[in-house]
């Protein structure tokens, strides 16, 4: 039978592991929804504008 210290570093240590693990995803994920709203609203600014600039016919 394992040394019960040893098991408890274990769950401690993958514990702290898998909230790093989440935490990094959810950073990957925040960054990525970042970059799609700005590449959103990028696209939005543009389109508005050649709407409304005036025509040289």
């Amino acid at each position: 039978m394992p040394d019960p210290s040893t098991l408890a570093f274990s769950l401690t240590y993958t514990g702290t592991l898998v909230v790093a693990l989440l935490m990094f995803l959810s950073q990957v994920a925040a960054f990525t929804a970042l970059l799609a709203l700005a590449g959103t609203l990028r696209l939005l600014v543009v389109s508005v504008r050649a709407l409304l600039r005036p025509r040289s016919d």
